[in-house]
């Protein structure tokens, strides 16, 4: 990623956000490389309907992902890319949330727990920092 920690917003969210971009970085190419290794352990109780397609399209959601994260983190005062970057984390807890509660593919604790706690963290930190970013 071509910014760097020293040129990011003051406080620890921007921060926050940019590592969350570095990891959805690498996640994305974790799934076009090796699309069937770390994606069947997330969802890990139904490995069978894990497919490099399926993972193919999760590495364009996380790239899509760390690229909103990225623009976040270097521009945390522009409301509209804070309030898609925001979103994006929400739609990311929904999903992890459908799929451990209603589709029953993710076993909690398990491989997907620190994506989901990344989502609900930004989320409330975002939520709590809004007014030190956004005027």
């Amino acid at each position: 990623m071509l910014g760097t920690l020293l040129t990011l917003p003051v406080g620890g969210l921007p921060k926050f956000i940019w590592l969350s971009a570095v990891f959805s970085a690498f996640n994305t190419i974790q799934c076009l490389v090796a699309p069937l290794g770390m994606t069947r352990k997330i969802y890990s109780q139904q490995p069978d309907q894990v497919t490099p397609l399926t993972s193919h399209v999760f590495a364009a959601w996380t790239a899509l992902s760390a690229v909103l994260r990225y623009q976040c983190a270097f521009n945390m005062g522009n409301e509209l890319v804070y309030d898609i970057t925001f979103w994006s984390y929400v739609i990311a807890s929904a999903h992890f949330t459908s799929e451990i509660v209603a589709f029953k593919t993710i076993k909690m604790p398990g491989a997907a727990i620190s994506t989901f706690c990344v989502a609900i963290t930004s989320i409330l930190w975002m939520i709590h920092d809004r007014d030190v970013y956004i005027h």
